[in-house]
């Protein structure tokens, strides 16, 4: 868990460096001279960081937990849409 930061009067958190490794952000083991990033608000307390790649803004329902939460809702629902309730 991480504190929330503040910096300019901003609220700043870090990325642990293993995980943008994984995800190839990092250029020789270090941040690139510039990255840019897209932070979207998607509710209270909720929040989308997305890299840039090549001026292509990932989109977020091609994300696997998207995905996986959509997959989620659709085998909680009956053939009507309606949600399932335990008997």
């Amino acid at each position: 868990m991480q504190t929330l930061q503040k910096k300019s009067g901003s609220g700043v958190v870090t990325i642990p460096k293993d995980d943008l490794e994984r995800d190839e952000i990092l250029e020789d083991g270090a941040l690139p001279a510039e990255q840019n990033v897209v932070v979207d608000r998607l509710g209270r307390r909720v929040y989308l960081v997305r890299f840039v790649d090549d001026t292509r803004i990932p989109e977020v329902e091609d994300t696997e937990v998207v995905e996986r939460f959509a997959a989620q809702r659709l085998m909680n629902q009956d053939a009507f849409g309606q949600s399932q309730t335990a008997d």
